[in-house]
């Protein structure tokens, strides 16, 4: 089989040849690796190791010629010993909003970047975000360029993946998480009001995605499994958009959909598993709440499980350790198909290659079935 043919037999919950090996690798260890983070440098990656590539930044994208008095614009405020502040303004007829984003504060790692200032300073600048998406939506056309080069780039050696943000993580970004959180207790209307909105704009995202070629959409919703909600909180204000996408992709022959999420999320699994999607990932060790093993004796004839090994093993372990992480993982969830061995979060920058490789050599040996 080839990486590709493993990797979405997998999905389907098969057993394949060979247990698919995908490390979270994503713009910052490429960067480290290459000097460049495109998605064709992730790839490069990936064709090192010998591992299948999934989780790049690749995705459909969007033409949108806003109309009078809308708009966006950035600019670069100071830049200072490697380290950049940027601005961004986003403009409406009644008004705009601005955000702070500072990146190069580490010097091995200048991709870490943070929003220090978010658009959204109070709940009544609500009503300029909503505006702003409501133009976007009248306007906005799907542009599968991107997406269509990589696919055809990768063929049968990757998975030239979708991802998408969640309706709820569009309104994080724009908020932060400690004070939208606390909007979802001062006014849930308003806050259901912008989802519907968001959710409108994901569904217009997952109409192009299903246009395209690629056969894998990748949902992140670590903005509200890592929050800390309640299971109650998390059914009104996420799990809506989550099944709407999930009921969208499973109509259409050929196309998955899986769930990125981090954080503890043992109570949440029930709603998201009866969502049916193909997959769900990463099973973090250090901030996750249930082992891969548990994970895959409940839920392992439902879905596709993805993740769990243990990223920091890959920076600061040794080949040795990385190998018996690689070989607990196999032991824990590759019985009867439907797992991919994926990092249980992204790749650090500081990782080792010769850690990775011992990833993917250990499944190479033990993970045939």
């Amino acid at each position: 089989m080839t990486p590709k043919q493993r990797f979405l037999a997998a999905v389907r919950r098969e057993a394949p040849d060979l247990v698919p090996v995908s490390p979270l690798i994503h713009c910052r260890f490429a960067h480290k690796t290459t000097g460049r983070a495109d998605w064709r440098a992730v790839f490069e990656v990936h064709r090192m190791l010998g591992s299948v590539a999934f989780r790049g930044p690749t995705g459909v994208g969007f033409d949108a010629q806003m109309g009078e008095g809308f708009g966006s614009e950035g600019r670069l405020v100071e830049r200072r010993n490697g380290r950049e502040t940027r601005e961004h303004v986003m403009h409406t007829p009644r008004g705009s909003l601005k955000s702070l984003h500072v990146q190069g504060m580490i010097p091995g790692d200048p991709l870490v970047g943070k929003k220090v200032e978010y658009e959204v300073k109070r709940p009544e600048d609500w009503c300029l975000v909503q505006a702003h998406w409501e133009e976007w939506l009248r306007v906005a056309r799907p542009n599968l360029s991107q997406i269509t080069e990589a696919w055809e780039t990768m063929g049968e050696e990757g998975v030239a993946s979708v991802g998408l943000g969640s309706a709820f993580s569009m309104l994080g970004d724009m908020r932060g998480m400690q004070a939208l959180l606390t909007d979802l207790y001062d006014c849930p209307q308003l806050i259901h009001e912008l989802l519907q909105t968001a959710t409108r704009m994901v569904e217009r995202h997952v109409q192009a995605f299903l246009q395209c070629p690629a056969e894998v959409l990748w949902y992140d919703i670590c903005w509200a499994t890592g929050a800390g909600m309640s299971p109650a909180m998390f059914a009104e204000f996420s799990l809506p958009d989550v099944a709407r996408v999930a009921e969208m992709v499973r109509q259409v022959e050929g196309k998955y959909v899986g769930l990125y999420s981090l954080g503890r999320i043992r109570r949440l699994l029930p709603m998201l598993v009866d969502t049916s999607v193909h997959f769900l990932e990463t099973f973090e060790q250090n901030e996750g709440d249930i082992t891969l093993r548990e994970a895959k004796r409940i839920y392992g004839d439902r879905l596709c499980l993805m993740g769990n090994f243990d990223s920091v093993i890959l920076a600061r372990g040794t080949v040795e350790q990385a190998r018996r992480e690689a070989q607990r993982c196999l032991e824990e969830a590759m019985e009867g198909g439907g797992y991919v061995m994926v990092t249980g979060d992204e790749v650090p920058a500081d990782a080792k290659l010769e850690n990775l490789r011992a990833m993917v050599e250990v499944v190479s040996e033990q993970g045939r079935y």
